[in-house]
Protein backbone atom coordinates (compact mmCIF):
# COMPACT_ATOMS: atom_id res chain seq x y z
CA UNK A 1 0.00 0.00 0.00
CA UNK A 2 1.63 3.28 -0.97
CA UNK A 3 0.58 6.45 1.08
CA UNK A 4 2.20 9.17 -1.17
CA UNK A 5 5.18 9.34 -0.24
CA UNK A 6 7.74 9.07 2.32
CA UNK A 7 8.50 12.19 3.98
CA UNK A 8 10.93 11.28 6.69
CA UNK A 9 13.65 13.39 5.33
CA UNK A 10 11.37 16.51 5.38
CA UNK A 11 10.47 15.83 9.45
CA UNK A 12 13.59 17.49 10.76
CA UNK A 13 12.84 20.80 8.02
CA UNK A 14 9.33 20.25 9.64
CA UNK A 15 10.15 20.78 12.85
CA UNK A 16 12.15 24.21 11.87
CA UNK A 17 8.87 24.85 9.67
CA UNK A 18 7.56 24.82 13.50
CA UNK A 19 9.47 27.81 14.71
CA UNK A 20 9.64 29.27 11.59
CA UNK A 21 5.64 29.55 10.70
CA UNK A 22 5.25 31.25 14.25
CA UNK A 23 7.49 34.12 12.94
CA UNK A 24 5.43 34.52 9.29
CA UNK A 25 1.40 33.80 11.03
CA UNK A 26 2.03 37.88 11.77
CA UNK A 27 0.29 38.17 8.61
CA UNK A 28 -2.73 36.10 10.01
CA UNK A 29 -5.63 38.20 11.12
CA UNK A 30 -6.08 39.51 14.36
CA UNK A 31 -9.00 37.63 14.95
CA UNK A 32 -7.40 34.45 14.60
CA UNK A 33 -4.53 34.85 16.72
CA UNK A 34 -6.82 36.70 19.61
CA UNK A 35 -8.52 33.17 19.33
CA UNK A 36 -5.40 31.25 19.32
CA UNK A 37 -3.50 33.28 21.90
CA UNK A 38 -6.11 33.50 24.51
CA UNK A 39 -5.93 29.30 24.79
CA UNK A 40 -2.97 29.88 27.45
CA UNK A 41 -5.29 31.07 29.75
CA UNK A 42 -6.22 28.03 32.23
CA UNK A 43 -9.47 26.47 32.06
CA UNK A 44 -11.42 27.07 35.31
CA UNK A 45 -11.82 24.87 37.94
CA UNK A 46 -12.84 21.61 37.18
CA UNK A 47 -12.48 21.76 33.35
CA UNK A 48 -9.94 19.41 31.36
CA UNK A 49 -7.80 21.74 28.85
CA UNK A 50 -7.67 19.21 25.45
CA UNK A 51 -4.97 20.73 23.32
CA UNK A 52 -4.43 21.02 20.23
CA UNK A 53 -3.22 22.88 16.91
CA UNK A 54 -2.37 22.75 13.15
CA UNK A 55 -4.18 23.18 9.94
CA UNK A 56 -5.63 26.74 9.02
CA UNK A 57 -8.45 25.29 7.07
CA UNK A 58 -10.57 24.19 10.86
CA UNK A 59 -9.64 27.10 12.67
CA UNK A 60 -13.54 28.84 11.98
CA UNK A 61 -14.84 24.99 12.05
CA UNK A 62 -13.07 24.29 15.62
CA UNK A 63 -12.71 28.27 17.33
CA UNK A 64 -14.76 30.32 14.82
CA UNK A 65 -13.66 34.03 13.83
CA UNK A 66 -14.56 35.91 17.26
CA UNK A 67 -18.15 37.61 16.18
CA UNK A 68 -20.00 38.39 19.50
CA UNK A 69 -23.10 37.58 18.70
CA UNK A 70 -24.06 34.33 20.33
CA UNK A 71 -26.01 32.95 17.16
CA UNK A 72 -25.51 30.11 15.69
CA UNK A 73 -23.50 31.76 13.02
CA UNK A 74 -21.56 33.62 15.94
CA UNK A 75 -18.50 32.62 18.90
CA UNK A 76 -21.19 30.06 19.77
CA UNK A 77 -20.74 28.66 15.57
CA UNK A 78 -17.83 26.75 16.08
CA UNK A 79 -17.49 23.00 17.20
CA UNK A 80 -14.68 23.79 20.19
CA UNK A 81 -17.21 26.16 21.97
CA UNK A 82 -20.13 24.70 21.20
CA UNK A 83 -19.16 21.25 22.96
CA UNK A 84 -16.77 22.40 26.00
CA UNK A 85 -16.50 25.42 28.27
CA UNK A 86 -16.05 28.53 25.81
CA UNK A 87 -12.30 30.06 25.84
CA UNK A 88 -13.12 32.40 27.26
CA UNK A 89 -15.97 30.96 29.44
CA UNK A 90 -17.82 33.87 28.28
CA UNK A 91 -18.27 32.66 24.99
CA UNK A 92 -20.97 30.27 25.72
CA UNK A 93 -22.36 30.88 28.97
CA UNK A 94 -26.04 30.31 29.17
CA UNK A 95 -27.61 33.50 27.48
CA UNK A 96 -30.96 34.86 26.74
CA UNK A 97 -31.20 35.23 22.81
CA UNK A 98 -30.95 38.63 22.44
CA UNK A 99 -31.98 39.26 18.51
CA UNK A 100 -35.27 38.26 16.29
CA UNK A 101 -32.26 36.17 14.29
CA UNK A 102 -31.48 33.72 17.03
CA UNK A 103 -33.36 30.55 18.36
CA UNK A 104 -35.79 30.88 21.23
CA UNK A 105 -33.90 29.31 23.99
CA UNK A 106 -30.59 30.08 26.40
CA UNK A 107 -27.61 28.65 24.97
CA UNK A 108 -24.95 26.37 27.03
CA UNK A 109 -22.26 23.73 26.21
CA UNK A 110 -23.05 20.62 25.63
CA UNK A 111 -20.52 19.39 28.48
CA UNK A 112 -19.31 21.61 31.26
CA UNK A 113 -15.93 19.85 32.58
CA UNK A 114 -13.72 20.31 29.21
CA UNK A 115 -12.53 23.06 26.93
CA UNK A 116 -10.84 22.14 23.40
CA UNK A 117 -8.03 24.68 22.65
CA UNK A 118 -6.56 25.02 19.18
CA UNK A 119 -3.57 27.20 17.45
CA UNK A 120 -3.85 27.60 13.92
CA UNK A 121 -0.22 26.83 12.61
CA UNK A 122 -0.38 25.23 9.39
CA UNK A 123 -0.82 21.70 8.65
CA UNK A 124 3.22 20.82 8.65
CA UNK A 125 4.15 22.91 12.17
CA UNK A 126 1.36 21.18 13.95
CA UNK A 127 2.36 17.21 12.82
CA UNK A 128 5.63 18.12 13.69
CA UNK A 129 4.12 19.27 17.33
CA UNK A 130 2.63 16.38 17.82
CA UNK A 131 5.40 14.10 16.93
CA UNK A 132 7.70 15.90 19.42
CA UNK A 133 4.73 16.92 21.73
CA UNK A 134 6.11 20.27 21.69
CA UNK A 135 4.14 23.65 22.10
CA UNK A 136 4.76 26.48 19.68
CA UNK A 137 6.45 29.55 21.24
CA UNK A 138 3.98 31.95 23.06
CA UNK A 139 5.02 35.06 20.57
CA UNK A 140 4.68 36.29 18.26
CA UNK A 141 2.49 33.50 16.84
CA UNK A 142 -0.44 32.07 18.46
CA UNK A 143 0.06 29.17 20.81
CA UNK A 144 -1.88 26.78 23.60
CA UNK A 145 -1.30 25.21 26.64
CA UNK A 146 1.10 22.04 26.98
CA UNK A 147 0.91 19.07 26.41
CA UNK A 148 -0.02 18.22 23.09
CA UNK A 149 -3.08 16.14 22.83
CA UNK A 150 -4.48 16.40 19.18
CA UNK A 151 -3.57 17.81 15.94
CA UNK A 152 -5.23 18.84 12.42
CA UNK A 153 -3.57 18.41 9.21
CA UNK A 154 -5.13 18.54 5.35
CA UNK A 155 -1.94 16.40 4.47
CA UNK A 156 -2.29 12.84 5.64
CA UNK A 157 0.50 10.96 7.39
CA UNK A 158 2.52 9.15 4.55
CA UNK A 159 5.66 7.25 4.48
CA UNK A 160 7.52 6.42 8.21
CA UNK A 161 4.98 9.11 9.94
CA UNK A 162 2.79 5.80 9.69
CA UNK A 163 4.77 3.56 12.05
CA UNK A 164 6.57 6.70 14.02
CA UNK A 165 6.35 5.73 17.23
CA UNK A 166 5.75 9.03 20.07
CA UNK A 167 7.66 8.06 23.64
CA UNK A 168 7.13 9.95 27.06
CA UNK A 169 9.54 12.66 28.60
CA UNK A 170 9.38 15.19 30.54
CA UNK A 171 6.36 17.44 29.86
CA UNK A 172 5.81 15.13 27.39
CA UNK A 173 2.84 12.63 28.74
CA UNK A 174 1.58 10.52 26.10
CA UNK A 175 3.17 7.58 23.31
CA UNK A 176 2.35 5.27 20.56
CA UNK A 177 1.60 5.68 17.67
CA UNK A 178 -0.84 7.91 15.70
CA UNK A 179 -4.27 7.52 15.28
CA UNK A 180 -5.45 9.35 12.13
CA UNK A 181 -9.00 10.38 11.24
CA UNK A 182 -10.68 12.83 8.83
CA UNK A 183 -13.24 14.77 10.41
CA UNK A 184 -15.00 17.12 7.66
CA UNK A 185 -14.58 18.01 4.00
CA UNK A 186 -12.96 21.55 2.55
CA UNK A 187 -12.44 22.69 -0.64
CA UNK A 188 -9.30 24.61 -1.81
CA UNK A 189 -10.93 27.64 -3.66
CA UNK A 190 -9.32 29.78 -5.97
CA UNK A 191 -10.92 32.93 -4.41
CA UNK A 192 -9.81 36.50 -6.02
CA UNK A 193 -10.13 40.48 -5.76
CA UNK A 194 -12.71 41.69 -7.96
CA UNK A 195 -11.81 45.54 -8.23
CA UNK A 196 -11.13 46.15 -11.98
CA UNK A 197 -12.94 42.98 -13.31
CA UNK A 198 -16.19 42.88 -15.35
CA UNK A 199 -17.85 39.18 -13.37
CA UNK A 200 -20.44 37.87 -15.38
CA UNK A 201 -24.16 37.18 -13.36
CA UNK A 202 -23.01 33.38 -13.81
CA UNK A 203 -19.66 34.29 -11.63
CA UNK A 204 -15.95 34.24 -13.19
CA UNK A 205 -15.22 30.57 -14.85
CA UNK A 206 -12.35 28.91 -15.18
CA UNK A 207 -11.24 25.76 -17.14
CA UNK A 208 -8.83 23.39 -16.27
CA UNK A 209 -6.54 24.81 -19.06
CA UNK A 210 -6.94 28.05 -17.72
CA UNK A 211 -6.45 27.79 -14.08
CA UNK A 212 -3.53 25.21 -14.74
CA UNK A 213 -2.00 28.53 -16.58
CA UNK A 214 -2.78 30.96 -14.05
CA UNK A 215 -1.39 28.58 -10.98
CA UNK A 216 2.31 27.81 -13.53
CA UNK A 217 2.42 31.29 -14.31
CA UNK A 218 2.04 31.34 -17.92
CA UNK A 219 -1.35 33.11 -17.80
CA UNK A 220 -0.65 36.32 -16.72
CA UNK A 221 -3.40 38.66 -17.39
CA UNK A 222 -6.84 38.81 -16.73
CA UNK A 223 -7.68 39.78 -20.60
CA UNK A 224 -6.19 36.58 -21.44
CA UNK A 225 -8.10 35.13 -24.41
CA UNK A 226 -8.68 31.70 -22.63
CA UNK A 227 -10.33 33.47 -20.01
CA UNK A 228 -12.54 35.01 -22.17
CA UNK A 229 -13.37 32.07 -24.03
CA UNK A 230 -13.92 30.22 -20.47
CA UNK A 231 -16.75 33.20 -20.09
CA UNK A 232 -18.76 33.28 -23.10
CA UNK A 233 -16.66 35.74 -24.73
CA UNK A 234 -16.81 38.49 -22.10
CA UNK A 235 -14.04 40.70 -21.48
CA UNK A 236 -13.12 40.42 -17.36
CA UNK A 237 -10.52 43.13 -17.78
CA UNK A 238 -9.25 45.18 -20.79
CA UNK A 239 -5.62 44.93 -19.49
CA UNK A 240 -5.11 44.05 -15.62
CA UNK A 241 -2.29 42.24 -14.60
CA UNK A 242 -2.90 38.64 -12.50
CA UNK A 243 -1.20 38.56 -9.45
CA UNK A 244 -1.38 35.00 -7.61
CA UNK A 245 -1.14 34.52 -4.03
CA UNK A 246 0.62 31.03 -2.85
CA UNK A 247 1.24 30.05 0.96
CA UNK A 248 4.87 30.61 1.92
CA UNK A 249 4.26 28.50 5.62
CA UNK A 250 4.06 24.71 5.42
CA UNK A 251 0.38 24.01 4.45
CA UNK A 252 -1.78 21.31 3.58
CA UNK A 253 -3.66 23.31 1.49
CA UNK A 254 -0.69 24.13 -0.81
CA UNK A 255 -0.43 19.86 -0.83
CA UNK A 256 -3.94 19.45 -1.74
CA UNK A 257 -3.99 21.78 -4.16
CA UNK A 258 -0.80 21.22 -5.96
CA UNK A 259 -1.73 17.08 -6.00
CA UNK A 260 -5.05 18.21 -7.71
CA UNK A 261 -2.97 19.99 -10.12
CA UNK A 262 0.20 17.22 -10.81
CA UNK A 263 -3.34 15.06 -11.54
CA UNK A 264 -5.14 17.30 -13.49
CA UNK A 265 -2.83 19.65 -15.40
CA UNK A 266 -1.69 16.60 -17.52
CA UNK A 267 -2.71 16.17 -21.12
CA UNK A 268 -3.39 12.35 -19.89
CA UNK A 269 -5.93 14.04 -17.93
CA UNK A 270 -7.05 17.03 -19.77
CA UNK A 271 -6.65 16.36 -23.73
CA UNK A 272 -7.19 20.12 -24.26
CA UNK A 273 -4.05 21.56 -21.72
CA UNK A 274 -1.38 23.29 -23.60
CA UNK A 275 2.04 22.63 -23.42
CA UNK A 276 3.11 25.41 -21.75
CA UNK A 277 0.57 24.58 -18.87
CA UNK A 278 1.62 20.57 -17.98
CA UNK A 279 2.24 21.11 -14.01
CA UNK A 280 6.05 20.42 -13.62
CA UNK A 281 6.73 22.36 -10.37
CA UNK A 282 6.12 19.79 -7.60
CA UNK A 283 4.20 18.17 -5.08
CA UNK A 284 4.18 18.81 -1.25
CA UNK A 285 2.96 20.83 1.38
CA UNK A 286 6.48 23.09 1.21
CA UNK A 287 6.19 26.54 -0.75
CA UNK A 288 9.72 27.74 -1.81
CA UNK A 289 10.05 29.94 -5.42
CA UNK A 290 12.59 29.85 -7.90
CA UNK A 291 13.77 27.72 -11.24
CA UNK A 292 12.42 24.14 -10.80
CA UNK A 293 15.87 21.81 -10.77
CA UNK A 294 15.82 18.75 -12.87
CA UNK A 295 14.30 16.74 -9.83
CA UNK A 296 12.23 18.75 -8.04
CA UNK A 297 12.59 19.01 -4.11
CA UNK A 298 10.38 15.98 -2.13
CA UNK A 299 6.93 17.12 -0.85
CA UNK A 300 8.18 21.20 -2.24
CA UNK A 301 6.67 23.18 -4.82
CA UNK A 302 8.72 25.35 -6.37
CA UNK A 303 6.37 28.33 -7.62
CA UNK A 304 7.27 31.76 -10.48
CA UNK A 305 9.60 34.05 -8.44
CA UNK A 306 6.84 36.63 -9.53
CA UNK A 307 3.96 35.04 -7.15
CA UNK A 308 3.10 36.91 -3.88
CA UNK A 309 2.84 34.95 -0.90
CA UNK A 310 1.68 34.72 2.73
CA UNK A 311 1.27 32.64 5.64
CA UNK A 312 -1.60 31.15 6.87
CA UNK A 313 -4.93 30.73 4.60
CA UNK A 314 -5.93 34.36 6.55
CA UNK A 315 -2.46 36.01 5.47
CA UNK A 316 -3.29 34.83 1.73
CA UNK A 317 -6.74 36.12 2.00
CA UNK A 318 -5.26 39.51 3.05
CA UNK A 319 -2.82 39.58 0.36
CA UNK A 320 -5.54 38.86 -2.19
CA UNK A 321 -8.00 41.60 -0.76
CA UNK A 322 -4.92 44.17 -0.93
CA UNK A 323 -3.90 43.81 -4.28
CA UNK A 324 -5.99 44.55 -7.55
CA UNK A 325 -6.01 41.62 -10.33
CA UNK A 326 -4.60 39.15 -7.61
CA UNK A 327 -6.14 35.44 -7.61
CA UNK A 328 -4.71 32.77 -4.59
CA UNK A 329 -6.00 29.70 -2.91
CA UNK A 330 -7.53 29.61 0.38
CA UNK A 331 -10.04 27.01 1.72
CA UNK A 332 -13.51 27.31 1.59
CA UNK A 333 -14.19 28.73 5.04
CA UNK A 334 -11.85 31.57 5.10
CA UNK A 335 -13.18 32.54 1.44
CA UNK A 336 -16.53 32.40 3.51
CA UNK A 337 -15.61 34.34 6.57
CA UNK A 338 -13.77 37.43 4.59
CA UNK A 339 -16.69 37.15 2.07
CA UNK A 340 -14.44 36.61 -1.29
CA UNK A 341 -15.96 35.86 -4.32
CA UNK A 342 -13.80 32.07 -5.68
CA UNK A 343 -14.17 30.87 -9.40
CA UNK A 344 -16.32 28.39 -10.71
CA UNK A 345 -13.66 25.35 -12.05
CA UNK A 346 -14.06 23.15 -14.59
CA UNK A 347 -14.73 19.70 -13.21
CA UNK A 348 -13.85 16.22 -14.61
CA UNK A 349 -17.49 15.81 -15.76
CA UNK A 350 -16.57 19.20 -17.87
CA UNK A 351 -18.89 21.09 -15.18
CA UNK A 352 -18.36 24.32 -13.46
CA UNK A 353 -18.93 24.07 -10.27
CA UNK A 354 -18.23 26.57 -7.13
CA UNK A 355 -16.67 25.83 -3.41
CA UNK A 356 -20.34 25.09 -2.05
CA UNK A 357 -21.25 22.37 0.44
CA UNK A 358 -22.78 20.44 -2.09
CA UNK A 359 -19.96 20.48 -4.48
CA UNK A 360 -17.77 19.85 -1.41
CA UNK A 361 -19.71 17.20 -0.83
CA UNK A 362 -20.37 16.06 -4.22
CA UNK A 363 -16.09 15.10 -4.36
CA UNK A 364 -16.39 13.17 -1.25
CA UNK A 365 -19.39 11.01 -2.46
CA UNK A 366 -16.81 9.42 -4.92
CA UNK A 367 -14.20 9.05 -2.28
CA UNK A 368 -12.57 6.02 -0.80
CA UNK A 369 -12.02 4.77 2.67
CA UNK A 370 -8.32 3.59 2.95
CA UNK A 371 -7.41 1.80 5.88
CA UNK A 372 -4.21 1.52 7.71
CA UNK A 373 -3.01 -0.78 10.52
CA UNK A 374 -4.74 -4.19 12.21
CA UNK A 375 -7.65 -5.07 11.32
CA UNK A 376 -10.65 -4.70 11.79
CA UNK A 377 -9.72 -1.47 14.32
CA UNK A 378 -7.21 0.43 11.69
CA UNK A 379 -5.47 3.03 13.11
CA UNK A 380 -5.23 5.26 10.44
CA UNK A 381 -8.04 5.96 7.59
CA UNK A 382 -7.43 8.69 4.52
CA UNK A 383 -10.12 9.38 1.55
CA UNK A 384 -8.68 8.56 -1.60
CA UNK A 385 -9.85 9.36 -4.80
CA UNK A 386 -10.14 12.92 -4.22
CA UNK A 387 -7.48 14.94 -6.36
CA UNK A 388 -9.45 14.84 -9.78
CA UNK A 389 -13.20 13.23 -8.27
CA UNK A 390 -15.48 12.29 -10.98
CA UNK A 391 -18.51 13.09 -10.10
CA UNK A 392 -21.13 15.88 -12.14
CA UNK A 393 -21.72 17.96 -9.29
CA UNK A 394 -18.19 17.86 -7.64
CA UNK A 395 -16.15 20.67 -6.68
CA UNK A 396 -12.47 19.86 -8.15
CA UNK A 397 -10.36 20.56 -5.27
CA UNK A 398 -12.13 19.18 -2.18
CA UNK A 399 -10.67 17.40 0.55
CA UNK A 400 -10.65 16.49 3.83
CA UNK A 401 -8.63 17.44 6.82
CA UNK A 402 -8.09 14.58 9.47
CA UNK A 403 -7.10 14.75 13.11
CA UNK A 404 -4.42 13.00 14.68
CA UNK A 405 -4.80 11.65 18.42
CA UNK A 406 -2.07 9.50 20.12
CA UNK A 407 -2.79 5.78 21.02
CA UNK A 408 -1.70 6.52 24.37
CA UNK A 409 -2.35 9.04 27.01
CA UNK A 410 -0.97 9.32 30.28
CA UNK A 411 -2.58 6.91 32.76
CA UNK A 412 -3.43 9.16 35.03
CA UNK A 413 -6.77 10.64 36.00
CA UNK A 414 -5.96 13.55 33.44
CA UNK A 415 -4.79 10.94 30.57
CA UNK A 416 -8.05 8.84 31.21
CA UNK A 417 -9.89 12.43 31.45
CA UNK A 418 -8.42 13.70 27.93
CA UNK A 419 -8.58 10.03 26.66
CA UNK A 420 -12.49 10.14 27.18
CA UNK A 421 -13.61 13.56 26.34
CA UNK A 422 -12.00 13.34 23.08
CA UNK A 423 -13.74 10.24 22.17
CA UNK A 424 -16.85 11.79 23.32
CA UNK A 425 -16.60 14.88 20.99
CA UNK A 426 -15.89 12.82 18.09
CA UNK A 427 -19.01 10.86 19.04
CA UNK A 428 -20.82 13.80 19.30
CA UNK A 429 -18.53 15.99 15.85
CA UNK A 430 -19.22 12.82 13.75
CA UNK A 431 -22.56 11.68 14.44
CA UNK A 432 -24.82 10.38 11.83
CA UNK A 433 -27.35 12.50 10.56
CA UNK A 434 -29.84 9.77 11.01
CA UNK A 435 -27.67 9.22 14.79
CA UNK A 436 -28.63 11.54 17.53
CA UNK A 437 -26.36 14.02 19.01
CA UNK A 438 -25.43 13.62 22.63
CA UNK A 439 -28.30 16.03 24.49
CA UNK A 440 -27.02 20.06 25.08
CA UNK A 441 -28.49 22.20 27.65
CA UNK A 442 -31.24 22.72 25.45
CA UNK A 443 -32.31 22.76 21.88
CA UNK A 444 -31.00 26.24 20.80
CA UNK A 445 -27.26 24.39 20.27
CA UNK A 446 -26.95 23.92 16.66
CA UNK A 447 -25.70 20.45 15.61
CA UNK A 448 -22.16 19.86 14.13
CA UNK A 449 -23.48 19.28 10.92
CA UNK A 450 -25.12 22.65 10.55
CA UNK A 451 -21.82 24.65 12.24
CA UNK A 452 -19.56 22.70 9.55
CA UNK A 453 -22.34 23.95 6.47
CA UNK A 454 -22.92 27.61 8.13
CA UNK A 455 -18.78 28.13 8.26
CA UNK A 456 -18.44 26.56 4.74
CA UNK A 457 -17.31 23.45 5.04
CA UNK A 458 -18.98 20.15 4.45
CA UNK A 459 -20.09 17.62 6.57
CA UNK A 460 -18.31 13.61 5.95
CA UNK A 461 -20.44 10.91 4.10
CA UNK A 462 -22.08 8.88 7.22
CA UNK A 463 -20.32 5.43 6.36
CA UNK A 464 -17.24 7.54 6.63
CA UNK A 465 -18.40 8.90 9.67
CA UNK A 466 -19.45 5.39 11.55
CA UNK A 467 -15.43 4.04 10.43
CA UNK A 468 -13.94 7.71 11.78
CA UNK A 469 -16.09 7.28 15.31
CA UNK A 470 -15.13 3.44 15.59
CA UNK A 471 -11.76 3.65 14.97
CA UNK A 472 -11.47 6.80 17.56
CA UNK A 473 -13.93 4.81 20.52
CA UNK A 474 -11.19 2.05 19.62
CA UNK A 475 -7.60 3.21 19.89
CA UNK A 476 -7.46 6.04 21.54
CA UNK A 477 -7.08 4.99 25.46
CA UNK A 478 -4.77 5.19 28.13
CA UNK A 479 -3.75 1.28 27.85
CA UNK A 480 0.30 0.64 27.36
CA UNK A 481 1.22 -2.10 25.52
CA UNK A 482 -2.35 -3.85 24.75
CA UNK A 483 -3.76 -1.58 21.98
CA UNK A 484 -5.81 -3.25 19.73
CA UNK A 485 -4.67 -0.75 16.63
CA UNK A 486 -0.90 -0.55 17.10
CA UNK A 487 0.59 -3.67 17.27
Amino acid sequence: MVFYRDRLSNLTSSISVLAITIGLLAAQSATQKSLAQTSTTPPPAGVTSINGLGASTVNTLFVGTGETNPCPFGSKGSWFNVFGVGNPPSLNADLAAITNSCPVGTYGPVVNNDTFRYASVGSGAGIAAFFNQTVPLASPGPTILAPVSFAATDDPLAGTQIEQTVTIGTGKPNSGKAIQVPVVGVGITLSYNRTGLSIPAAGLKLSRNTYCGILKGTITNWNDSRIRTDNGGAVIAVNLPIKVVRRSDNSGSTFVLSTHLNTVCKTAATSTIQAANIWDKGVGSISTSGTVPPTPPANTVVWPTTFLSASGGGGVATAISANNGAIGYVDSATRLARSLPAALLQNKANVYVGPTTAGIQGALSVGTIVKYGTAPSNRLIRIDNLADPNAATAYPISAATYALFYDVYQNSTTGNLIATHIRTFINWALANSTQPVPPATNSSNPTPDQIAINRGYAPLPNTIKTVARTVVNTCVNTTTGASPCTP
